[in-house]
């Protein structure tokens, strides 16, 4: 028996956050499972190892604790902690409480007293009507979870997403780049031009060794076989996509990046280009009257073809060709555009780090404000706020604001949009907060006409400032709702509210195409972190890249 995959791992201790969480566990707890399952499936190297070498809790969110735990699942295929709850609670459980409109108390109280303990279950209880005959729930309750459990299952995705791919592809580079004989590697591909889920990882090397790359590259502890090849080195990777790896002597190397970058028909429009010019592109070089030009780095190929160097996030065949003829190419949105951050949350509701904790990380990031924005009181489920507990919070923002003056700490909620379209608190409340960020997250599949409507009531309130993730779709969970989205773009134009760009990999709502759409009809887009924890500051990274 192998070691188990970072996935593998993950899903266990995912799972076993949420039979404690059945179990009525704090909420500290859970998230610390929680928060290791993402740091798993966002690590490289196989965490089963580094457990039993004793280096796990040398990663952000693994501790001593749950490095043991860990090293347990590697020797002996489980985790005793998980088998015992498994044999408190019915596995099933968790699936649902993970339905819209249950969450964990109330999947225990169909547990307790309809014997529910799982989808089936469900299914046989809602279709009978005995969900009604529990306290708490009626017929509303009832037709969401029977949308829910009818809604087609989302298609497997064999894609691997930004924010996972990403960060990956850019430590394998990193590493290869120190081979020596290797004079430069770089990401390449859709996912150097910002694509939201690729197949493969697509690197670029430039070196005149391809030997000594493989090498290095089959010892690598992200790569799980020996990699094959001539010119071209194609690994399989632990849990996650094949690598695909291009080499080339440097002289050529602005060649090769060139044509691995661009989309198919970007490439297919230079070449087109070329051609009226009398030349020949390719990853080999251009070819004139005069012989073969070779060029080391991009700019130099695209200039060659007499255009502006294109930026990789534009390469996408929507006009930037022509743009770049002209020299009228825009400057793009960069990181270091983002002066601060609006939607950050705390462990007032479901983040993991406190309000001065979060603000010290804005502060070594240099952001110049910050929002901190919990939940609002129906999103029960990741702690949302009373209005109490809102108005106590207040003095721990203060608190924030105190050690760290140099960052201007403001006070915000994301208030649930809800299904009537009204606002989660009361406008008294809202007023008395320096940002309102209105979100949906229950009900997505209203129907379109209603959905809009919600949306729109949402934006046009003279008391909201911001429409958080706007078409509420979640990777692999749910598609994006069913908007009249041109109709949201107006109403949020006219009433001056910004639509988000939601950074969050599983998120990227706005997408690239959607921000577009929405800066053509006058409307103005923030991009958010969604940040739940110090480290996620850091996510904005993917917002930027969709902007």
């Amino acid at each position: 028996m192998g070691l188990p995959t970072n996935p593998e791992i993950a899903h266990d201790l995912r799972l076993l956050g949420d039979l404690l969480e059945l179990e009525g566990a704090s909420r500290h707890r859970v998230f610390a499972y929680r928060r290791a399952a993402a740091r798993l499936n966002a690590t490289v190297a196989p965490v089963a190892q580094m457990a039993l070498d004793g280096t796990a809790a040398e990663l952000p969110d693994i501790g001593a604790t749950l490095q043991a735990k860990i090293a347990e699942r590697a020797t002996t295929g489980h985790i005793a902690a998980l088998e015992a709850a498994r044999a408190r609670v019915p596995e099933g459980l968790a699936a649902v409480a993970r339905v819209p409109g249950l969450g964990p108390k109330r999947a225990v109280a169909l547990w307790s007293e309809l014997a529910v303990e799982d989808l089936a279950g469900l299914r046989a209880a809602a279709e009978s009507g005995g969900l009604r005959t529990v306290r708490g729930l009626g017929s509303a309750t009832e037709r969401t979870v029977l949308e829910a459990l009818s809604a087609p299952a989302a298609p497997t995705d064999t894609r691997w997403p930004l924010g996972r791919a990403l960060p990956l592809a850019e430590e394998l580079a990193a590493d290869l780049a120190g081979v020596a004989g290797v004079e430069r590697v770089e990401v390449a591909g859709s996912l150097r031009r910002g694509v939201e889920s690729v197949r493969d990882l697509d690197l670029v090397a430039a070196t005149e060794d391809l030997r000594a790359l493989a090498a290095s590259l089959a010892e690598h502890p992200a790569v799980a076989g020996a990699p094959v090849g001539a010119q071209r080195l194609v690994a399989p990777l632990h849990g996650g996509p094949r690598l695909e790896l291009a080499a080339c002597p440097p002289a050529r190397f602005g060649n090769l990046l060139q044509h691995a970058t661009g989309s198919a028909s970007h490439n297919v429009r230079l070449r087109e280009r070329a051609t009226r010019a009398g030349l020949s592109v390719s990853e080999h070089g251009i070819r004139g009257p005069d012989g073969t030009a070779r060029h080391a780095d991009e700019a130099a190929v695209y200039a060659a073809l007499g255009l502006d160097w294109i930026p990789p996030e534009l390469r996408e065949d929507r006009g930037e060709i022509a743009l770049a003829a002209a020299g009228e190419l825009p400057a793009l949105v960069s990181r270091a555009d983002l002066l601060g951050d609006l939607h950050v949350h705390t462990d007032w509701s479901d983040g993991a780090d406190s309000p001065s904790a979060m603000v010290e990380a804005a502060a070594v990031r240099g952001l110049q404000y910050v929002a901190i924005s919990d939940h609002s009181r129906s999103l029960a489920i990741a702690g949302g706020l009373s209005v109490e507990r809102l108005g106590r919070q207040r003095d721990a923002i203060r608190a924030a604001q105190e050690r760290h003056p140099g960052v201007q700490v403001r006070h915000a909620t994301e208030v649930d949009i809800l299904a009537d379209g009204t606002l989660d608190f009361p406008d008294e409340v809202l007023a008395g907060l320096d940002w309102v960020t209105a979100s949906v997250h229950s009900s997505f599949r209203a129907g379109r006409a209603r959905m809009t409507e919600r949306l729109v009531r949402a934006a046009e309130h003279p008391l909201v400032d911001a429409i958080g993730h706007p078409t509420g779709r979640m990777r692999d969970r749910r598609p994006s709702s069913d908007l009249d989205l041109p109709r949201l773009f107006e109403a949020a134009a006219r009433a001056g509210t910004y639509l988000e760009i939601n950074a969050q990999p599983r998120r990227l709502d706005l997408d690239d195409a959607m921000a577009r759409a929405a800066l053509g009809s006058g409307a103005r887009l923030v991009i958010g972190s969604d940040a739940h924890s110090a480290d996620a500051f850091d996510l904005i990274r993917f917002g930027v890249l969709v902007a």
